[in-house]
């Protein structure tokens, strides 16, 4: 299991990631947040196929199809986060911690 909690910056809505791997390379995903947006890509986003996500080109896959359909932010960094998560539960990443942080 691979959990990974995101402070997304200036909305305040924390996200909760919790990912199981099901099979070599796929992998079951669970998001809790207060965000609207957020719960319906959870309830969009409850499987993920890492082989089927890293064969396209950057977006063109389920997981990123899905967020104009949610009405995320353009710069919501929980699509890209729950990629990481999944990455790191199939054994294709280590989980080290991902910053982004204004230094001026």
């Amino acid at each position: 299991m691979t959990k990974v909690r995101v402070e997304p910056g200036a909305c305040g809505l924390t996200c909760l990631i919790e990912v199981n791997r099901t099979e070599k390379y796929r992998a079951t995903v669970s998001l809790q947040s207060e965000c609207k947006q957020i719960s319906k890509l959870a309830e969009e986003i409850t499987e993920v196929d890492f082989l089927k996500v890293m064969q396209g080109a950057f977006g063109q896959n389920h997981l990123f199809q899905s967020v104009p359909k949610c009405k995320l932010h353009q710069a919501c960094v929980i699509p890209t986060a729950i990629m990481k998560a999944v990455e790191a539960e199939v054994g294709m990443a280590v989980k080290k911690d991902i910053v982004i942080a204004f230094t001026g």
